[in-house]
Parts: C-alpha cells; structure tokens; sequence
C-alpha cells in the first residue's frame, strides 16, 4: 500500500507500507508482519513565527487480523526509527533521531455493495495521534476487471502538542484487477493556518 496527500500550504504526508500474513490457511486470527515507511512535514506557529518540521521514520511491526463474518479487525505495534529535523527560533535546524513504539488499531468493513474502514494510531515520539474514518459505496458495477467505481467520503484527525488538523471530504475508489486506486481531496482545518484544502491518491492491494 502507498499514497501520498499534500494541502495547499506544502504540508504533506506519504507512506509505503507492505503487509503480509505469516501463516496460510483459513483461520479467522491470522497473524501477519508489516514494514512501513513515511514522511510529513508539518508546520506550527512559536511565539508569533511559523516553524516547520520534517519527519521521516520506519516501522516493522507484527500484527494479528481477525475476520468475523464481513468485518476484519487488526492490530499491530513495533519499534518506530524517526529521523527529524525542524525549526528553531532562533535560527538553523535541529537533527534529531530517535527510537520509539508504534501502535495501530484498525476495523474494516467490506461487502460488494461498500465499505468502512476506521482507523487509530499512536507513537510515542511526541505523542501523535493520527486517525480516520472511511465509508464507500458502490455506484457503477462492472463485471470485467475494471472499473467499477465507488463513491465515499473521509473524515481525519492528527496532531500532538505542537499540531492539529482535522479534514473531511469525498473520494472516488476504482477496483482495478488485482489493486484499488483511490483519489480524494476536501476541506482541512488546521491551528497553523485555520481553513485550507488538501488531496491525495492511494493505492494498495488486498489480501
């Protein structure tokens, strides 16, 4: 899986991530490994100056998924390497790495018809938060390997001490034979810079 979002301040954020279960078979709790990696920039208002932050990291994790009926559930936690730099008032840029946990939560949804897919995770490494809700459903149904074409919306959060945003707004998702590519983009409001606008594409293959 990999996606990449930006908002029209150069705020960003983008991963790449491979998920894969370590037994086969058809239990109901799978266990699974993942490694991911992503980087953010965000910027955040100190005494009267905007400062901004850059953060890259590294997660392998290992995870269980249990599958009930049409609902997977997940969770997973691992080690997180973070490499940062940022800001300082008084000019230059810090250079910080640091070695911390990671611990994700997710529950997801899945019929022909749509979806749902929430999502909440958490890092030690200044306490963020990041966090969304996701529902699609289906409006065009093909029977070839493309497109048939879902319509949803999102709703995020994020921040620590330093940060927040929250944003919403719609996205389209299109299965396309063995991938779904998702485009999406709304409304964000932030304690930088209050009302602005942000979009992103996703993509990523099921299993």
């Amino acid at each position: 899986f990999t996606g990449y979002q930006v908002d029209n301040h150069g705020q960003y954020y983008t991963y790449l991530g491979v998920r894969a279960p370590i037994t086969s078979g058809e239990s109901n709790l799978q266990p699974f490994v993942q490694v991911m990696g992503a980087g953010f920039r965000y910027k955040f208002h100190d005494n009267g100056t905007t400062r901004d932050a850059d953060v890259q990291f590294v997660t392998p994790s290992l995870g269980l998924k249990y599958t009930w009926k049409t609902w997977n559930f997940i969770g997973f936690a691992g080690p997180q390497y973070r490499w940062k730099q940022q800001d300082q008032q008084t000019g230059g840029r810090t250079d910080e790495t640091d070695l911390g946990l990671y611990t994700q939560a997710e529950a997801f949804y899945w019929h022909e018809e749509g979806t749902f897919h929430a999502i909440v995770s958490y890092t030690n490494l200044d306490n963020f938060v990041w966090s969304r809700a996701r529902a699609t459903r289906l409006v065009h149904k093909s029977e070839q390997g493309c497109c048939s074409v879902y319509l949803g919306g999102d709703l995020a959060g994020m921040g620590n001490n330093q940060f927040y945003a929250v944003q919403a707004g719609p996205l389209v998702q299109v299965p396309i034979n063995v991938f779904y590519l998702t485009l999406k983009g709304g409304y964000q409001y932030s304690e930088t810079f209050r009302s602005g606008a942000y979009g992103g594409v996703e993509l990523y293959f099921p299993f």
